[in-house]
């Protein structure tokens, strides 16, 4: 990204004044006539265009910027591809030839003239097409060229599924160029566009039984007399079974038709096209008496789920046109289709869209049609916004909110069983952001599309957060005032290119005041805000509350008093106050970080509470409330509830879960795991995890607790101080320790953590032991993306025994590891780890070893079976390992007392759930092999089998150095040999939500 800027810079040097932000508006216009055929045989295009190029700017334009997108398809060199690997995804890494997509057969003419393409070295997506004069300010200029696309299949939003096309980002399209410059950007799943404004007259031919919806106003009247005859035949269809259940594809019809679709003030056309299309048909009356034609276009399998929706274009068109300003086409369209980039996609005056996102696919052709910001560089612009005023229709039309999670929660059953009644369904939402906060993952809402997002980020930040902040500032400004200045945003800037500060400078007009601090803080920052009633005073028939800010930036709060079931009496908001750094409070002569609101005094009034309707940002709740009395309540209703909720300023929850456990010298075990909030961590977090053994009729269990602090660092992320206890098999372990997560690097996606703890296990097994203290130091990175990925790990031990009679000195170990990935398919990969273990100071008479079939667990880090060894199936080590130290899947019992190397690898099988697995070793001995061997060198090699999830897998060694002669003797030879690995980290569900938000 930093050598295409560059080479942007450069090549616009000559225009000195290019990227002046301060230059008067303009906007470039684009005029485009297109003629093209669809091929559904080759599932290729071929087509014709031509488009006048106006030059509205000051500048003469040497050449233009020219996007090819479907290049983006090629190969996996290009910028989609290499996005596709670094949020996970391999369907387009590995897809075949044939499936990939390209654009071709493209011969440039400007006004006549042969112009040159020339190539973006790293993004095939991107040319420069070069005129053969410059053009000069208020010139225009034609372009033609024929062009050929090949459609890919559904890897994101251009393709096709079987004769189910999607034609989107299809035809040679100019770039930007604003007051800003150019603005070229390769073809993206996550990071979506900026064009022209400007003209449509497009001509597609295809086999007549084609159903088609695209951009702009059908001029074909036999096919405007076809879509009618099918709209009455669905609409005479009032049950779902009624369509029927066939996906099938009609063969096509041997004649062609060509359809004519002509569209002004739009900068972009799509089109989709199915055989199998139902259409559905309904005229939409606007606020203002103008009428507006929506279609649906679906296929018979989600039939049931179109019929439910027949309404929401209806919703949008109706809503948006009330708060945001009228539409201004005269039809809206939503299709089916098989879109792989989200649940859908939209495009000026029609959408492909799964049937529960109607309101917000067709809410884009206002926030992102009609208001066209750039959507790379700004994606809060179109996506929060948008999911803001979606949010505003369902509630207002369909009584539900537009967010699934608090669509949920919304549900009077699903919010008495989670202890949700009460909280509004937006502020369960809200925690999609709030979980990654709360970890130190967030990012600034403003940040660009392109790179800088994670994937989930990019819905939880964007989308959700951007929307609740902007429900925020609705609250504060007043709904009416933020009406106005949404509709002075919309009346000002439709059909043109707002950026950022032009929404700004509307709300300001609106409100007449500054509003910085929310559009450049709390947009454009991961700021933590939290306020809360520093003091009370009760003064006559007056409630006089001094109200603190805790954060370091400036915003306004809003307070309220409630009665004693914290139903809302009066409600008032804070000026805009405080904000300033810590340093900066103590040496202060003012306390600008309080201000005073004054309330009533009434008989009802039980507390006053800091945003009783979670409207704010703010993480922690539980200090939001004060009794009138001037205190905090010390103990607040305790409700104990399953699985997780959302944290609320009038009780406390406790969660839980069952667990059961089980081993040979514990037995059967049964307990709960109780914790806190899971979602939003707390500073203070904990889980305690009580088990009680049925045979031996005693306690076990573990319990941890854990403070997270998110500095303000460069280069730290987050830092977590940990204390965990667990005591089982007749031991008891003490581990203080303390994480310090790096800030991820963009290069490599590199992520690294430091821990340093302090382990103490004491067994019972000897009564003079005041336990072994195990201080380590760990650092580990990991990096790369889904299709190879390497990991490394360094970790040094201290082993301190305090038994009695103890001589010898402490041994220092020290193990380091490297790891590889590459995946040879979509789900197929080969994985190669190279351990290496040393003891930097050992005595003779140490029991200390490093394994070479997985560790003695000196740390207690492994939940075994069998770790006293007095079964036959399951014992420690013999039959189950840790896959660490030396990592060998078979048995040998081979403990070094100085070093250690092991080389382990394993591969994926084609078409089965099998891995195959070989380790290679080297170790000076403790203990020779059962045959009398003395070598130093091991081997062994099988079969692996990984079950639920990898938190299970059996091993099945078939040759080594187990074996006498390398092979096993007898059957049994060979079942004595499987082992397998029991990692419970991997199904623990509190871990599992912190590893998927990162």
């Amino acid at each position: 990204m930093q050598k295409l800027v560059a080479s942007l810079v450069l090549a616009v040097l000559p225009l000195a004044a290019v990227a002046q932000t301060e230059r008067p508006y303009w906007q470039q216009e684009v005029n485009y006539s297109i003629d093209v055929a669809l091929d559904d045989k080759q599932h290729v295009l071929t087509g014709r265009e031509q488009m006048q190029y106006v030059n509205n700017s000051p500048d003469a334009l040497p050449f233009i910027y020219i996007h090819l997108w479907p290049n983006a398809y090629r190969d996996n060199s290009t910028a989609f591809a290499r996005q596709q690997r670094q949020v996970g995804k391999l369907k387009f890494e590995f897809a075949k030839p044939e499936a990939r997509g390209y654009i071709d057969q493209l011969d440039f003419k400007v006004d006549g003239q042969s112009a040159r393409l020339e190539y973006d070295v790293q993004n095939p997506d991107i040319a420069k097409l070069l005129l053969p004069q410059p053009l000069q300010p208020g010139q225009r200029v034609t372009i033609s060229t024929p062009f050929r696309v090949k459609l890919p299949d559904s890897f994101s939003r251009m393709g096709h599924v079987g004769q189910s096309y999607q034609v989107t980002q299809w035809y040679p399209k100019p770039a930007v160029y604003d007051r800003t410059g150019w603005h070229p950007m390769p073809y993206l799943d996550q990071g979506e566009f900026y064009s022209e404004f400007g003209s449509f007259d497009v001509r597609i031919t295809l086999p007549e039984n084609y159903v088609v919806g695209a951009t702009g106003e059908l001029q074909t009247p036999a096919e405007l007399q076809r879509l009618d005859e099918l709209a009455t035949a669905a609409a005479a269809k009032t049950k779902p079974e009624q369509f029927g259940t066939s996906e099938e594809f009609p063969a096509s019809a041997s004649g062609t038709k060509t359809l004519r679709y002509t569209q002004d003030r739009v900068h972009d056309f799509a089109w989709f096209a199915d055989k199998r299309f139902n259409v559905l048909k309904d005229v939409v009356q606007l606020p203002s008496g103008k009428s507006v034609t929506a279609w649906m276009m679906f296929t018979n399998r989600n039939a049931a789920d179109w019929l439910k929706h027949r309404n929401d274009i209806r919703y949008a068109l109706e809503g948006y046109s009330r708060w945001v300003g009228e539409y201004p086409y005269s039809a809206a369209t939503a299709v089916d289709g098989a879109l792989s980039a989200g649940s859908g996609m939209e495009y000026p005056m029609v959408t492909v869209t799964d049937p529960f996102a109607i309101v917000h696919e067709v809410g884009h052709n206002w926030f992102y049609g009609i208001l066209a910001s750039n959507e790379r560089d700004h994606p809060w612009q179109d996506e929060g916004v948008n999911t803001y005023m979606e949010s505003r229709v369902m509630e207002a039309f369909k009584q539900t909110p537009s967010d699934p999670l608090a669509k949920a929660a919304s549900s009077p059953v699903v919010a008495q069983k989670l202890g949700l009644a009460g909280v509004p369904p937006a502020a369960v939402a809200q925690t999609q952001w709030q979980a990654v906060a709360s970890r130190g993952y967030d990012q600034p809402n403003a940040g660009p599309a392109s790179a800088q997002f994670t994937s989930y980020n990019y819905g939880a930040i964007v989308y959700v957060k951007s929307a609740g902040l902007l429900r925020y500032l609705a609250g504060y400004l007043g709904q009416e005032k933020f009406d106005q200045g949404m509709r002075l945003y919309y009346d000002r800037w439709k059909f043109r290119h707002p950026s950022p500060a032009d929404m700004q400078a509307a709300f300001e007009e609106a409100a007449g005041q500054k509003l910085d601090w929310f559009f450049q803080q709390m947009l454009g920052t991961t700021t933590r805000y939290n306020a809360t009633v520093s003091d009370l005073l009760l003064a006559g028939e007056q409630v006089k509350v001094l109200v603190r800010n805790e954060s370091t930036a400036a915003w306004s709060v809003p307070v309220a008093t409630v009665d004693a079931q914290g139903k809302v009496l009066e409600l008032k908001w804070t000026p805009v106050f405080g904000g300033r750094e810590a340093e900066d409070r103590s040496t202060g002569d003012e306390d600008t970080d309080v201000t005073q609101l004054n309330f009533r005094r009434t008989p009802e009034v039980a507390a006053v509470v800091v945003d009783p309707e979670y409207l704010t940002p703010q993480l922690n709740r539980r200090d939001d409330q004060r009794l009138l009395d001037g205190t905090f309540p010390t103990m607040e209703p305790l409700r104990i509830r399953p699985l997780a909720g959302v944290e609320r300023w009038d009780r406390t929850d406790l969660y839980w879960l069952p667990v059961v456990g089980a081993n040979t010298h514990d037995k059967f075990m049964l307990g709960a795991a109780f914790y806190n909030n899971p979602l939003v961590l707390n500073k203070l977090s904990y889980v305690a995890m009580p088990m009680f053994s049925i045979n031996r009729r005693d306690l076990k269990g573990i319990g941890q607790v854990n403070l997270t602090a998110l500095p303000s660092s460069r280069y730290l992320q987050r830092v977590t101080t940990s204390f965990q206890v667990a005591s089982f098999e007749r031991y008891t372990k003490l581990e203080p320790s303390l994480s310090l997560e790096l800030r991820r690097t963009q290069w490599g996606n590199l992520r690294q953590q430091v821990q340093l703890a302090y382990t103490i296990v004491r067994t019972e097994q000897d009564p003079t032991s005041t336990g072994n203290i195990i201080p380590t130091l760990r650092y580990e990175l990991l990096g790369g993306d889904a299709a190879r990925n390497y990991g490394a790990d360094v970790e040094l031990n201290a082993f301190t025994p305090r038994s009695a009679g103890t001589t010898y000195d402490s041994p220092q170990l020290l193990r380091a590891a490297l790891r590889y990935e590459q995946h040879y398919a979509e789900k197929r990969s080969f994985r190669a780890r190279l351990f290496g273990g040393r003891f930097l100071s050992q005595a003779a008479e140490s029991p200390y070893a490093i394994g070479l079939s997985g560790s003695p667990d000196y740390r207690r880090q492994t939940a075994f079976l069998d770790r006293r060894q007095i079964s036959d199936a399951l014992t420690a080590q013999v039959h189950q390992t840790d896959d660490r130290d030396g990592a060998f899947k078979a048995y040998l019992p081979v403990f070094a007392d100085k070093w250690l190397t092991t080389l382990n690898l394993e591969a994926d099988l084609p078409k089965t759930p099998l891995v195959v697995f070989a380790d290679l070793g080297a170790a000076n001995r403790r203990f020779v092999l059962p045959n009398g061997g003395n070598q130093r060198l091991f081997y062994d090699a099988g079969l692996a089998l990984p079950l639920m999830n990898d938190a299970f897998r059996l091993y099945l060694p078939i040759a080594g150095s187990q074996y006498d002669n390398g092979l096993p003797s007898s059957r049994k030879n060979f079942t004595d040999n499987i082992r397998f690995v029991l990692n419970l980290q991997k199904a623990n569900p509190l871990r599992l939500i912190d590893q998927a938000l990162r």
